[in-house]
């Protein structure tokens, strides 16, 4: 099998790769979903109660959510799980639906099991639908099976609360003046968070020496700064430095920033996120900062400079000399993934994903998840710095799917969150290059 990315000039790539969906109250970490070990005041009422099939929960398998969390019943067994995954930006960031996506079986803080629960499923009120998400040949556990395969669930009648309150109405919030930010007061700021309303604030965007600087700097992506830094962590520091970071609501991954502070020369320097794309603001002179550990952290789970705007760039049809053209189209708002080509090998289709960095073993998952239908291909190394990797399409339904839906589709990594494509032109590009090995 050949690997397209060997003949590099040819399929043009740039390097550009895209930032992923990351979960709005998790700042400093590009983490992918909430984990809920109780659901009271979580905003989440509205899907309380009982779900079974055809609505009758006389019988199992079913499902129960309330405040204490979920309980799943299925072959005489009961099971609570201590926290779920709710997975806030699995549809895209910019998602304004019913539907709410868990993963109510997770393994790990690093995995989030095997099993997808889509609570108003196809934006259908009161309807659940379970599903696998296993890699293809592996066998489901039985418990899960019972969900996975049952079919849609509905809300059995009278088993959600009656006249679920409405959250009491909070106190106006009344701002308070902060403490501006200066250059020589920075240690004493440690732990206090930016903003308007907490007492002993700091005040990093009007007053103050730092504030200065970075309206200096930063021109009229000012106010972009302090939106990207709503939900943001308290000032901390690192040997000299001083740094915080921070997202925008509900955009972790996408709208977020970072600030770093250098009292000693009076510097500044900002990181900023749009669309999943960053962009350093480095002193104006003096060259950059060196970045806190935490900053560093952010930074490789984030998308990196290089990135390409959501919602990402049409698809292209790339000619190979010596050979069918290849279908080619960027990530977009991933930190690893930097483009996806699909191709025609010895009369049948494969897909060749490049990273933006080398990733660990021989073999992931990478997945296509078209609104809630995903495709799992498993894709094997294909260089030696793990940069390449290729996975047949033979038995899938990734073609059929790209050629019929609209919008993006967005992709994952061994269940991580990997940003999204664009299905701009896809059907015109795949109609021209996949013909010689996929029947259309």
């Amino acid at each position: 099998m050949t690997s397209p990315f060997s003949m590099r000039s040819a399929l043009r790539l740039s390097g550009a790769s895209l930032a992923a969906c990351a979960i709005a109250t998790l700042a400093a970490a590009s983490a992918e979903a909430l984990p809920l070990s109780s659901f009271k005041d979580q905003g989440i009422d509205h899907i309380f109660g009982s779900y079974a099939p055809r609505g009758d929960c006389a019988k199992e398998p079913r499902v129960t959510i309330d405040e204490k969390g979920m309980t799943f019943r299925a072959n005489g067994r009961e099971m609570k799980p201590p926290r779920v995954e709710y997975a806030l930006t699995f549809m895209g960031a910019r998602y304004e639906g019913i539907m709410a996506v868990f993963f109510p079986f997770p393994v790990s803080n690093n995995d989030f099991g095997r099993v997808l629960m889509f609570v108003n499923d196809g934006e259908k009120q009161g309807v659940i639908r379970f599903e696998s998400d296993l890699p293809r040949g592996q066998r489901p556990d039985p418990f899960h099976a019972a969900f996975t395969g049952g079919g849609m669930f509905t809300l059995c009648k009278g088993s959600a609360p009656a006249g679920t309150p409405a959250p009491p109405r909070p106190e106006p919030a009344v701002a308070v003046q902060g403490i501006p930010a200066e250059w020589t007061n920075l240690a004493s700021l440690v732990g206090k968070y930016p903003g308007s309303y907490a007492k002993d604030n700091i005040d990093l965007f009007d007053k103050g020496a730092v504030a200065a600087a970075l309206k200096a700097r930063m021109g009229p992506k000012m106010a972009v700064l302090r939106a990207n830094l709503s939900a943001v962590s308290p000032l901390q520091r690192a040997g000299n430095y001083y740094y915080l970071s921070g997202n925008a609501q509900h955009q972790g991954g996408v709208e977020q920033a970072y600030v770093m502070i250098d009292p000693a020369r009076r510097a500044v320097q900002v990181g900023l996120w749009e669309r999943g794309k960053l962009t350093v603001y480095p002193p104006a002179a003096g060259g950059r900062l060196p970045v806190a550990p935490e900053i560093k952290t952010m930074l490789d789970n984030s998308p990196p400079e290089t990135a390409v705007p959501l919602p990402g760039t049409p698809w292209e049809v790339v000619p190979v000399q010596g050979r069918a053209p290849i279908a080619y189209v960027s990530a977009a708002a991933s930190p690893n993934i930097e483009s996806l080509s699909l191709y025609c090998e010895g009369g049948k289709p494969y897909m060749a994903m490049l990273l933006n960095k080398p990733s660990v073993g021989n073999a992931l998952t990478m997945t296509w998840n078209f609104s809630g239908r995903l495709v799992n291909i498993p894709v094997q190394r294909a260089n030696a710095n793990a940069t390449q990797w290729i996975g047949g399409l033979t038995g899938t339904q990734l073609v059929p799917l790209l050629m019929q839906q609209n919008g993006t589709v967005m992709l994952r990594i061994n269940g991580r969150l990997e940003g999204e494509a664009s299905l701009s032109n896809s059907t015109a590009v795949l109609r021209n290059t996949l013909r010689g090995c996929v029947r259309l």
